[in-house]
């Protein structure tokens, strides 16, 4: 009927126009609300064979954690992308609700893939499973004043839980039942691959995103070798080729004194990496810089998943051996 009544360029745009996200419709300024979200998510679940749309447990309000499975064929719960043999990737975005770049980035990363049929080919040796907020009900205290250096977008969730916890510090203790609902939901899936997405403050600088990996020795000397010169070295050429050149997570030596130099170090057990590390999983911690605009950031982030996305399903047997060694 669209073909009937409507020249073809603008029958084509209507429909990519139904299938635009939130943060796209308000010109690159806002991100969803939880009930938009997960109205996005649902409609991508009824819409495309690849993806299931899941809650994978429940927050202090009453708030469902939502989970999307995208995967061919469609898996009907986590603990199903173990059988499959394919390499399982866990995103999750929101973890801190104010830093949100990686629930709009993942969002029109996996519309890309199931709707607009692009990167479609990744799902033949991956299984993605996304979290696109993890702290639901701090996601929910939107305020234009959460993070009051953060250059969009223009109302954003707040840093802890409802019950006032940090969760990315809750790795290790599992104080928050949010926390609890995401370790069965790692256990279960056991991911090759783990990707959590943020943003950070501090000096500023050229790099709209910044990376952190556990290549100080908490992996086993198979994964670090694999992180640095397989994964590293390809995500480092494409972001530089995509125009969002990145670097390491920053910070100083000395913490206000840029000429200190820069430290490297390990996350512990509270945090993400630290705790997949525990579990012999390597973690890409994403930290877009405050001070870029919202799109800047939000751009940077889809295309660090995407490539990292690509390399991994170019080499998803490497990394599962891998991983299975070091187990």
């Amino acid at each position: 009927l669209c073909l009937l009544i409507m020249p073809l360029a603008v029958c084509s745009a209507a429909q990519t126009d139904a299938w635009l996200t939130h943060y796209e419709q308000s010109g690159f300024k806002e991100t969803p609300r939880y009930e938009q979200t997960v109205e996005f998510a649902e409609r991508l679940a009824n819409e495309s064979e690849f993806v299931q749309y899941l809650s994978f447990g429940s927050s202090p309000q009453g708030r469902n954690l939502p989970l999307l499975i995208i995967s061919d064929p469609n898996l009907s719960d986590a603990s199903a992308a173990i059988e499959v043999k394919k390499a399982t990737i866990l995103i999750q975005a929101c973890i801190h609700a104010g830093e949100s770049d990686g629930k709009d980035a993942g969002l029109m990363l996996i519309r890309d893939m199931v709707i607009h049929k692009k990167h479609l080919d990744l799902l033949e040796n991956l299984t993605i499973l996304f979290v696109p907020i993890f702290n639901v009900d701090g996601h929910e205290q939107f305020s234009k004043y959460n993070r009051i250096n953060q250059n969009g977008p223009e109302e954003m969730g707040w840093r802890t839980t409802a019950q006032k916890l940090n969760l990315n510090r809750d790795y290790l203790k599992a104080d928050a039942p949010e926390m609890r609902a995401m370790i069965r939901l790692f256990q279960e899936a056991m991911p090759d691959f783990y990707i959590d997405c943020h943003v950070t403050d501090g000096a500023d600088y050229i790099y709209p995103l910044t990376y952190g990996l556990q290549l100080q020795g908490n992996l086993a000397p198979e994964q670090t070798t694999w992180l640095k010169e397989q994964y590293l070295s390809y995500v480092t050429k494409k972001m530089e080729q995509s125009g969002n050149p990145i670097a390491p997570y920053l910070g100083f030596v000395e913490w206000h004194n840029p000429l200190s130099g820069i430290r490297a170090y390990y996350e512990s057990p509270r945090y993400s990496g630290g705790y997949a590390a525990l579990n012999n999983r390597p973690t890409l911690l994403i930290e877009t810089h405050m001070l870029k605009d919202y799109k800047t950031r939000v751009t940077a982030t889809y295309h660090m998943l995407q490539y990292s996305l690509e390399q991994i399903a170019s080499q998803h047997k490497e990394l599962i051996d891998i991983n299975r060694r070091a187990d």
